[in-house]
């Protein structure tokens, strides 16, 4: 008995009046057992079951198991779709479909009339299209059908987050393994590739078993290199097997079965045997604890295959593969320690992945990707750069709205991408949708060359496969053939780049130099050095690749060459015209050229003897800002302006001065801010530095003065002070508030009081000079210092400068700025 038909009866009570949430371990039954046993439900007699599953082997393993549960083949009561393949007939009761055929689905009747139940299998996968295909059936139920049922399963799941999209769902658990599996953690720090690793262990540990194992790898090259290491240690002895989504379905099958004449096998998979699958006889499984995840980079626009640590749901699931039909031992590569710090849950796939097709999916539906009901929404970046390539694919308008263009492509059931590149075609002739149809195969499947390739260029494949008629590739190229009503037709091969550009506008591309190009979105991108599109200056590009190893540039993988005029006549609505002002920090100066550009592409520039006033003016704000008001080249008087005016803002506060607080703010952070008003008005017309130094900075900033404020400023203020020697001396304000004397102390003779401004609120600091102009003392107390230290300067300066007047009572003596004989020879 299956653990999960313990909750089979609360389960069908439950899905009489509401949707249904079930957790339940691997080799539970949750995708064989559970669904069979809706189909007794009278609630479900007259309407169809969906059953999602995430991948495609899932789908037609698990229809043929059902089908052959009730000794019927697939087609009749259980069917399935998935894309390219439809095995479904008028009785058919349960349909075994894909995400994305459900969402096709949905957009193609809401309202689901002939559908009960849908039933979201693996949930915890956490696909983009199940994310979505989830959301649509929560709007459906809540706007169109509430008769219809909805049950999410999965073995690991984040049951809270789940609850509140689906808060009347009621959470049944299935307890307890099939049967039991020992983990054995066995961590390899050698320096040796993971899947030599993973083989030294193998090769260990198989031996000690009685059925067979299964081993989870990355990707396929891992896998390659393992099967051919394990078949040549093992030889005829043990029969070793590949899964993963790139091979063929009878492959596929071939190591989902026994062997025929009761070999143990190896079974070397990716995580496509994580879930859904049971593949017979399995009694071991060895986890290298790696995945290939594919990674959206936004910079980019290009997706990235990453190898990363798995998950500890992950880790959960690849064990359960070997408590499916025995009890078995699961090896992991890696330490218990390091297992703790693994993440709980897989990232969800909406949150680092493309997001035009759901941003186009969402506008057909009539929705905002942010109203939708899910579980994590994708990041404002993400949406920007969808946004963007809808718009560049003119999907959608400069408003998001759905263009005409959008809804046909919607219809045609494939990336935006590929739908733009058919339907632009079509409009161009008929000959050209019939490559169109080739180069949509190429796009989507294997490279048709494989390793005899040696360059990068579409139209050589393209040449290679009307020499071979008989290739696999056909069969892609016919259902599109079939689906636009169209037949194979001369190729004209020259436009190859043209249909490509259609695709991929944001990937058009320039040479910078050698094997090195620009893309339009700015990111760089590389073809092998000897590949023979190097020669050519501009290229249409269709698919690229990167690598922890290079990150700079992304290496293309297939491409075709552009020329300018192509570029000119098919894709001018995305070629702008630019005035472009720059500062040049070498020349000081401002330098302006007219652009002609695609995307962050130059295709040409010529320089502009004078560019706008708005740009000189945006260039000036610019230089100034990251300059700062200290680098403006003030002189002195205007200095003097600034430390006056910031002098009087201290003393505003005080109720003599209250007229000060009218002021404006010549503070470094006020004159910036207020740059629009002060300064920017007169330098339209100015281009360098040069030109800059000579502006009248004073009279700029005398006019942010009225003349109320002037005549103010410079009575409380003034910029000299009347001396007793009969001399008017300048008066040197500082950026600390105060204000300085400096005077050859015999013209202060006489002087009783300490010199002050600003009604005697602010004493002036007296650096008193010798008659050489050299300091000889600062004080901010005359009087004390006439008093006090005098005579000490009196002895120095008698013996240093004995032709000067030096009084013993300098307080009420005669200033002078003159020698002793001179002042008696004073008429």
């Amino acid at each position: 008995m299956l653990p999960v038909e313990h909750i089979l009866p609360a389960l069908h009570k439950q899905l009489l009046v509401g949707d249904a949430i079930v957790v339940a371990p691997p080799g539970a039954g949750k995708s064989t057992c559970l669904p069979l046993s809706l189909l007794k439900l009278d609630v479900f007699k007259d309407k169809k079951i969906i059953l999602l599953q995430p991948r495609r082997i899932a789908v037609r393993t698990i229809a043929s198991y059902l089908a052959s549960q009730l000794g019927e083949s697939v087609g009749h009561t259980i069917g399935y779709r998935i894309r390219g393949e439809v095995k479904v007939s008028a009785n058919t009761r349960i349909e075994i479909v894909t995400e994305g055929i459900l969402t096709r689905m949905l957009q193609n009747q809401p309202d689901l009339p002939d559908v009960g139940l849908v039933i979201f299998d693996e949930f915890h996968e956490r696909s983009v299209h199940a994310d979505f295909s989830l959301a649509l059936c929560i709007e459906v139920q809540q706007a169109l059908r509430d008769d219809l049922r909805l049950l999410v399963m999965s073995a690991t799941l984040d049951v809270a987050a789940l609850g509140e999209l689906l808060p009347a769902a009621k959470l049944l658990e299935s307890s307890g393994k099939s049967y039991p599996v020992d983990i054995i953690y066995h961590p390899d720090n050698s320096s040796l590739h993971l899947f030599e690793k993973v083989c030294r262990l193998v090769i260990q540990v198989f031996p000690k078993h009685q059925h067979d194992c299964l081993v989870f790898l990355p990707g396929a090259a891992d896998i390659n290199k393992a099967a051919q290491r394990l078949s040549q240690h093992f030889a005829t002895e043990v029969e070793v097997l590949k899964l993963f989504s790139e091979l063929s379905k009878n492959e596929q099958q071939q190591a989902l079965l026994p062997n025929p004449e009761g070999k143990r096998k190896i079974v070397l998979a990716t995580n496509i045997a994580e879930t859904s699958l049971t593949i017979e006889g399995i009694e071991i499984v060895v986890d290298s604890g790696i995945e290939k995840k594919a990674i959206f980079q936004l910079n980019r626009g290009i997706t990235h295959l990453q190898s990363q640590k798995i998950s500890q749901a992950s880790a959960t699931q690849r064990a359960g593969r070997a408590g499916r039909l025995t009890a078995g031992t699961c090896y992991r590569l890696w330490s218990k320690e390091q297992h703790g710090r693994l993440a709980k849950q897989i990232t969800p796939e909406i949150m680092h992945s493309d997001m035009s097709s759901f941003i186009l999916e969402s506008a057909i539906w009539g929705s905002d990707v942010s109203a939708l009901a899910l579980q994590d929404h994708p990041s404002d970046a993400q949406l920007s750069q969808g946004f963007a390539l809808l718009s560049q694919l003119e999907l959608l308008d400069n408003n998001k709205k759905l263009t005409a263009l959008g809804r046909k492509a919607h219809g045609l059931g494939c990336h935006p991408s590929i739908a733009v590149m058919l339907l632009k075609s079509a409009k161009m002739s008929t000959e050209h949708l019939s490559m169109a149809c080739a180069l949509a195969a190429l796009i989507e499947n294997k490279d048709p060359m494989g390793r005899t390739a040696n360059g990068a260029s579409l139209a050589a494949r393209l040449h290679f496969v009307l020499q071979q008629k008989n290739h696999v590739i056909w069969q892609a190229i016919r259902q599109w053939h079939s689906k636009l009503a169209c037949r194979l037709l001369v190729w004209p091969l020259e436009d190859t780049a043209v249909l490509v550009g259609y695709a991929y506008p944001q990937w058009l591309a320039k040479q910078r130099k050698d094997e090195r190009y620009q893309l339009v979105n700015g990111s760089g991108a590389v073809l092998y050095q000897d590949d023979a599109l190097t020669t050519h200056s501009w290229l249409a590009v269709a698919n690229m690749q990167t690598s922890d190893r290079q990150q700079d540039n992304a290496q293309i993988r297939y491409a075709e060459s552009l020329t300018l005029l192509q570029l000119e006549q098919h894709f001018e609505h995305l070629i702008e015209k630019k005035e472009r002002v720059n500062w040049d920090p070498e020349n000081q100066r401002i330098v302006s050229e007219m652009h002609q550009t695609l995307g962050k592409i130059i295709i040409h520039k010529q320089p502009i003897k004078r560019p706008s006033a708005q740009h000189i003016l945006t260039i000036w704000r610019d230089v100034i800002q990251t300059k700062g008001i200290a680098n403006i080249p003030f002189n002195d008087e205007v200095q003097q302006l600034i430390h006056r005016v910031q002098l009087a803002a201290s003393l505003a506060g005080t109720p003599s001065f209250s007229a000060f607080k009218a002021f404006p703010d010549f503070s470094g952070s006020g004159l910036l801010n207020s740059i629009d008003r002060w300064l920017m008005p007169y330098l339209a017309d100015i281009l360098t530095w040069q030109q800059f130094t000579q502006c009248h900075f004073l009279q700029q900033l005398l006019n942010e003065l009225d003349f109320a404020q002037q005549q103010s400023l410079n009575k409380q203020l003034p910029k000299q002070l009347a001396l007793p020697s009969g001399r008017n001396a300048q008066l040197t304000y500082t950026s600390g508030n105060s204000v300085v004397l400096s005077v050859r102390m015999t013209e202060l003779y006489g002087l009783q009081r300490h010199p002050t401004v600003a009604q005697q609120q602010v004493p002036i600091t007296v650096e008193l000079l010798s008659p050489a102009g050299r300091p000889i003392q600062t004080t901010q107390d005359l009087p004390r210092f006439w008093q006090g230290s005098y005579k000490e300067v009196q002895k120095e300066m008698k013996g240093r400068y004995p032709r000067h007047f030096w009084p013993d009572d300098p307080a009420n003596a005669q200033a002078t700025a003159r020698t002793k004989k001179r002042m008696s020879s004073k008429p």
